[in-house]
């Protein structure tokens, strides 16, 4: 399949549309759906758009022009991954020192139901930047687009019409081969073969599809998010997200058949993580946590490769946070690195960068002059509406259990206890159920009001009693989660209480989240350890 569509540029002065010959073709049929009409570029966003306004915001990505300006992306809007969702584009001029207001919207939504997300900014050898991103109406496919600019260093650069590229979502950067090939790593998620390896050899007027790379075992599949290093033989090196953190792939022809994708050595969540080769011929490598230990989505650290990714060095923390995810990365002419991440998308709401060289990832620390971490790109700072009930309450609707043969719950002052992950909070309707997640709480049984719970990521909680006391944990039963830690909570004492099933989330037709009450006297000393997912409340 080889996709071939025009360019017209817009004029981010004048927002007017002249013709550039950049790509031949003709326009989707009329008949298509939605989400494969190219959206307008919005070159003067109004307040609707302001951070004050902005509920959610996160997935950035970053690049670098040829005289260093920095371009970077993230997508906001809605109150999370929703059909509201539109791509953000600002600019710096003093290598992330200070950043401008918007200078890009692009926001679909304004056409019908369809989100934009997933950008991606990439600088190609004729130094022309691109920005990539993913746009999907409800139950269609995702549809790749793109817009391109050839004066990026220009602070009110001059932007393409976007046009489409393929069906797919593509949010990490192309790789340029030795031969002169451009590689476009896209996916259409959780299905077999899952990765499609786009292929260009005309400087990205016409893509094809080269070759195609799966995840054999289906519950082991995500949101592939894949990465392409050409290494020093020559052949390729795939990583992908998966459910058990990073699995890879090898191709020696060029990307047009691949190894099963099985998983790496490298320890991660299901998350993403950045890699790309340096000038040095070195590789980079941005992940969560040390290269042989999973941890959840915090200690964003950066390591070097001098053997194609077989063993890794240094290890610079660029920050420890939980709730720290989706770094990108750009690489200057004399070796600065910056990357850029998200931090609390639904609670800070900020996007930051962190500028190092390699020497700094080898020592372990910010030596270099030009080092830099926890730069602020953003912050939003709009507030999700809650419409709370009036009235916290055990729904009664049918369907729900009872629990009627379980314990009575304990009658008993609540433990203390000191996460190890996770901080205590004080329960309140609107606040959030998850450290990393948007859920908020809507209900709760009567008996577990006006007490505390730790805020912890969705994937894990830990904590040590420092005080004897009662502990309540609420999950999902198995039969109705998979993500149930109710085994986990009887192998570690707690017993199921007398209380019926409850959705914290507040829809009482959602059965898959119908929690289960469990509770266990606590002595001091004692640790709690559990997965995803639970909620610790005492």
């Amino acid at each position: 399949m080889t996709m071939k569509m025009p360019f017209r540029h817009v004029s981010s002065a004048l927002a007017v549309a002249c013709l550039v010959p950049l790509l031949t073709g003709g326009a989707p049929p009329t008949d298509s759906p939605l989400s494969h009409v190219p959206p307008s570029i919005n070159l003067t966003p109004g307040p609707e758009y302001g951070d004050d306004v902005r509920m959610f915001q996160g997935i950035p990505g970053i690049e670098r022009s040829p005289a260093g300006r920095l371009w970077a992306t993230w997508y906001g809007g809605g109150t999370g991954e929703d059909r509201h969702n539109y791509i953000l584009l600002v600019t710096s001029g003093d290598a992330g020192k200070t950043w401008s207001p918007l200078k890009m919207i692009i926001d679909p939504d304004k056409a019908g139901p369809i989100r934009a997300f997933d950008p991606c900014p990439w600088l190609d050898p004729t130094g022309r930047l691109w920005l990539f991103w993913a746009q999907r109406g409800a139950g269609g496919p995702p549809i790749l687009f793109a817009t391109v600019t050839e004066n990026p260093d220009d602070e009110n650069a001059t932007w393409s019409e976007p046009h489409m590229v393929h069906d797919g979502i593509m949010m990490c950067k192309p790789t340029v081969l030795l031969n002169g090939t451009w590689l476009l790593p896209t996916a259409i998620w959780r299905r077999d073969q899952s990765c499609r390896i786009l292929a260009s050899r005309d400087r990205g007027k016409t893509w094809s599809l080269r070759g195609t790379a799966g995840i054999p075992r289906k519950e082991d599949r995500n949101c592939d998010e894949p990465m392409i290093i050409e290494r020093r033989d020559r052949s390729l090196w795939l990583l992908v997200r998966t459910t058990y953190g990073i699995g890879e792939a090898i191709s020696t022809d060029k990307g047009k058949t691949w190894s099963e994708i099985a998983p790496s050595k490298i320890a991660h969540p299901t998350a993403r993580f950045f890699i790309r080769s340096l000038s040095s011929g070195n590789l980079l490598l941005v992940k969560h946590g040390p290269i042989a230990r999973k941890t959840s989505r915090e200690q964003l650290t950066a390591f070097v490769s001098d053997d194609d990714g077989k063993t890794w060095e240094g290890g610079l923390l660029l920050d420890k946070r939980r709730g720290v995810s989706y770094p990108d990365g750009a690489v200057a002419a004399d070796g600065t690195i910056t990357i850029i991440y998200d931090y609390s998308r639904h609670g800070a709401k900020t996007i930051h960068t962190a500028t190092f060289t390699e020497d700094d990832v080898l020592a372990k620390t910010c030596q270099s002059p030009r080092a830099s971490l926890r730069g602020l790109v953003n912050q939003a700072h709009g507030v999700i509406p809650v419409k709370a009930p009036k009235e916290w309450h055990v729904s009664a609707t049918a369907g729900f259990r009872d629990n009627s043969a379980a314990q009575p719950l304990l009658d008993t002052a609540g433990a203390e206890l000191e996460p190890t992950r996770g901080n205590v909070t004080a329960i309140k309707l609107g606040g959030f159920l998850f450290s990393d997640r948007r859920y908020i709480f809507r209900s709760l049984p009567v008996p577990l009001r006006n007490k505390r719970h730790i805020l912890s990521s969705i994937n894990g909680v830990s904590a040590v009693c420092r005080k004897a006391g009662a502990v309540y944990v609420c999950t999902p039963l198995v039969d109705r989660n998979k993500d149930s830690v109710a085994a986990e909570l009887e192998k570690q004492g707690f017993a199921r209480v007398k209380l019926r099933e409850f959705t914290p989330f507040g829809n009482p037709d959602a059965f898959r989240d119908a929690c289960t009450t469990y509770q266990r006297l606590m002595q001091p000393g004692e640790t709690l350890a559990l997965g995803k997912w639970s909620l610790v409340i005492f």
